[in-house]
């Protein structure tokens, strides 16, 4: 009986499966703006979604989604303003997400790329605002909070966080907080657990206050030791945080491994006559080995600043460091902040100049070594060979040499505020000093706006412009067109197939929206992939489209090539210049076959390769007028050139190299019915079932020079021997029109031509038989053999002369599921009993 009850649980638990994954869809919907906690049943406001999460099951007008363990819950917000009684303590795991920030009407004009043109970006919609309380605090759960899309606001406390008291990991993303306040530390978070990581991304935190760290302040030990942490703080500003009585606005002790990238921290403020905007520091006589247990910074801390744009702050320092922990600065701008007695790195103990072993590392850097806001370095740092030093000393230049003003949020600023690096080098060649193109290429992958540094691109025709790492938060984009390498046809046939389905999806989705919001987006690639297909459609603009193994080259695709910033005017964001065959003409040639090694020497001119622009395609088309695959070791080459048509001066060219492949045919299965008792022989001819549209496209001819090159394999004697069988069942008889030796390197096997006769050695053999077949295509000289095929060979016997009584029903063998039946009906039986 006992085993039965658990059997009886098993199957609760198998059949209840579907039911409990259809509650584990979505987040809990947050249905209300107002701070109800259980009094109203009708609605779900954000307190009750947490209390939801945490009981998993429903409270007050909350309806459960996840009833799991362990697992992190989602709470769904919409936009609109939530406004807090009292501060939020989650229980749980939780995935807080705002109402997502996008408009799918318009596209985005900082990716106006083909496949991230659509939604345009908007700024955030969903913000928690607090009364007079913190908003929220996570101190005594110790629990991690994911933050997406949300604005905080109007936090309050006389103690440590005024936006987020963090007992565990706390995550950022596209996040705002602004106007907190803490009493006495961390105005916007306070780490307070033992391991509490932090991570900011692509987030705007302003106007926070504190006496110490406005922006963030955390507690530097526990029962075991220094409290270790991760914090990374990216594509971020940091703007307008402080008082002019704080301390600090980001206050790092403990053992924390921080990374500040491709952020900007401008307007900020701390005390002038000892506040420090970053403080790195143990606060004791720094020692240069071993661990110094009095001091609040562990000496395994590392910091490291990674082109961010740190200007126009306000206080006494604003890098304060010792020998205490690893740092390192690499194409940072860290100057103009304060005044004639202000610091822009200052050492904790005193002058730095003599120092020695302070375990700092900087490369690329702007900053003043005299003067108004100096930095203030050991000269262990520095490169002793001048010519050699990679850091740019700005002391007396003004601001706006190498910076624009501070750019307010918009659409082209990704939302956050920050500064463009002004392009001072009239020459690429002169030796100016600039924030643009240093000629090193390791920066941070991305600017803070989300766009690629590429920084890797060869330019074979003028390696000079090639983008190299900018200093700073934003890359300078220009016009370039970048090479591209590694290009190869792929199947024709696969393609046009691929774009009709893409074409019949989203024609689906305009005529039966699934969400109505986003039908722009979907009219947008409906009509996309129509254009591609009318050029393959249309009998004239076909002739163009349809090339013998055409490699087909759609810049876009690559990110290519790299926008033109555009100055819209002073203080004004830059407008970003996408490629669009509507603003610039493209020029496309041929260079020949070879190779390419430093420079362009070793190619040969071939009149049979042709590399086009295809105006109705919008895209470059390589292709050749002969059958000749590229050979082992070399690459077929074209130049391409793009130039503005309102300025041909601004102009770009890339180089692209290919490879030509030759596509394997392809087959499919089949099958073939035989009557049972009959000795009959079934007629096939298996290449109906064969192709090699990868070449040419469905029903596209060969080459220019071959339109009428035999699809499949014939001998020397011209003699079609491309059908290879396997697998065949001695039960099976198999000749055809005719057969032969395979091509090589296969010759020791037989291949066949025309028909397949097949039938069965015996007629009364009641079983269905397989057999597998493959096909060459007609390459020279070494033809490509096709996937594997199968041919069944069903007998009647199976089928609509099976004999057998299971066929006819009232009777049979007993099935699984049956015998289950009888063995449940037994043990209810005995369970009566």
């Amino acid at each position: 009986m006992r085993n039965y009850k658990k059997a009886f649980l098993a199957t609760v638990v198998v059949a209840s499966m579907p039911l409990i994954a259809a509650t584990n869809d979505g987040p809990i919907k947050v249905t209300t703006f107002l701070d109800e906690d259980g009094e109203n049943s009708n609605a779900c406001s954000l307190r009750e979604a947490l209390e939801t999460a945490k009981r998993r099951t429903s409270y007050g007008g909350c309806k459960v989604t996840d009833t799991s363990v362990g697992t992190q819950k989602r709470i769904q917000l919409e936009a609109g303003i939530y406004t807090l009684k009292r501060e939020l303590t989650p229980q749980v795991n939780v995935a807080i997400l705002g109402s997502s920030p996008v408009d799918w009407d318009e596209k985005n004009i900082l990716l106006n790329d083909v496949v991230n043109q659509y939604p345009a970006q908007i700024p955030l919609r969903t913000t928690i605002k607090a009364e007079n309380s913190r908003i929220f605090n996570t101190a005594f759960s110790q629990k991690n909070l994911v933050l997406n899309n949300v604005i905080l606001t109007g936090g309050r406390t006389a103690d440590l966080g005024g936006a987020i008291y963090a007992g565990a990991d706390v995550s950022l993303n596209s996040t705002q907080i602004s106007d907190s306040r803490a009493g006495k530390a961390g105005g916007a978070i306070y780490l307070a657990g033992n391991t509490s990581n932090l991570t900011i991304s692509k987030s705007l935190i302003e106007k926070n206050q504190a006496p110490v760290g406005s922006v963030l302040a955390m507690h530097d030990k526990n029962d075991l030791g220094y409290t270790k942490r991760n914090i990374t703080i990216e594509s971020s500003s940091l703007v307008d945080n402080g008082l002019l009585t704080s301390k600090s606005m980001l206050e790092f002790v403990g053992e924390p491994i921080v990374i500040l990238e491709s952020n900007t921290i401008a307007g900020n403020k701390a005390d002038k006559s000892n506040g420090n905007l970053i403080k790195f520091t143990g606060d004791t006589e720094a020692g240069t080995t071993g661990n110094n247990n009095s001091s609040v910074l562990s000496s395994l801390s590392r910091l490291t600043l990674q082109n961010n744009t740190i200007v126009e702050n306000n206080a006494f320092t604003t890098l304060l460091y010792d020998k205490i922990g690893h740092k390192r600065l690499n194409l940072n701008i860290l100057a103009y902040n304060g005044d004639a007695n202000s610091y822009a790195c200052r050492y904790l103990l005193g002058d730095a100049k003599d120092e020695k072993n302070v375990d700092l590392v900087i490369n690329y850097n702007a900053f003043a070594r005299s003067g108004t806001n100096r930095c203030d370095l050991p000269d262990e740092v520095f490169n002793e060979d001048l010519t050699k030093e990679t850091n740019i000393d700005i002391s007396g230049e003004p601001i706006g040499k190498f910076l624009s003003g501070r750019i307010d949020a918009s659409p082209f600023t990704a939302f956050l505020p920050l500064y463009y690096p002004i392009d001072n080098k009239p020459k690429a060649d002169e030796d100016v000093k600039s924030l643009v193109d240093t000629g090193v290429t390791s920066c941070s992958p991305w600017d803070q706006r989300g766009l690629a540094r590429i920084t890797d691109g060869a330019l074979h025709y003028d390696p000079k412009a090639a983008n190299t790492c900018d200093i700073g938060s934003v890359e300078l984009m220009r016009l370039t067109a970048g090479d591209i390498f590694d290009l190869s046809n792929t199947s024709i046939s696969n393609m046009l197939d691929n774009n009709q389905s893409s074409y019949d999806l989203f024609e689906d989705l305009v005529k039966k929206p699934n969400n109505a919001d986003f039908l722009t987006y979907y009219k947008f690639r409906s009509a996309e992939y129509k254009k591609i297909l009318d050029a393959f459609s249309d009998a004239e603009k076909r002739k163009n489209a349809l090339k013998y193994r055409a490699i087909y080259v759609d810049l876009r695709n690559y990110g290519l090539p790299l926008p033109r910033e555009v100055s819209t005017g002073e203080g004004k964001p830059n407008a970003l210049e996408f490629f669009n065959p509507e603003l610039y003409d493209i020029h496309v040639e041929a260079l020949g076959v070879g190779q390419i090694n430093s420079v362009i020497t070793d190619i040969q001119t071939d009149k049979n390769l042709f590399c086009k622009w295809n105006t109705d395609l919008e895209q470059i088309m390589i292709y050749r007028i002969d059958d000749q695959i590229t050979q082992a070791g070399n690459k077929e080459f074209c130049k391409y050139t793009i130039k503005l048509k309102a300025n041909h001066a601004i102009t770009s060219s890339g180089l692209l190299q290919a490879a030509f492949n030759n596509m394997a045919p392809v087959v499919k299965d089949t099958s073939v019915t035989l009557k049972y008792k009959q000795s009959e022989t079934a007629t096939l001819n298996l290449l109906n079932f064969a192709n090699d549209d990868g070449d040419t496209g469905k029903n596209g001819l060969g080459p220019e020079l071959k339109p009428n090159k035999p699809s499949f394999w014939r001998n020397a004697e011209g003699v079609e021997l491309p059908i290879r069988l396997s697998n065949v069942s001695s039960n099976l008889v198999i000749t055809a029109d005719r057969q032969g030796k395979c091509p090589a390197p296969d010759q020791q096997e037989t291949c066949y031509g025309g028909n397949i006769y097949i039938k069965e050695a015996n007629a009364f053999n009641p079983f269905n038989f397989s057999f597998n077949y493959q096909v060459y295509d007609n390459e020279f000289p070494t033809p490509s053999i096709s996937n594997v095929g199968t041919v069944k060979v069903i007998s009647t016997a199976t089928t609509t002369d099976d004999s057998r009584k299971a066929s006819h029903g009232g009777g049979g063998s007993t099935g699984i599921f049956s015998l289950f039946g009888l063995l449940g009906l037994l043990a209810y039986r005995r369970l009566r009993k």
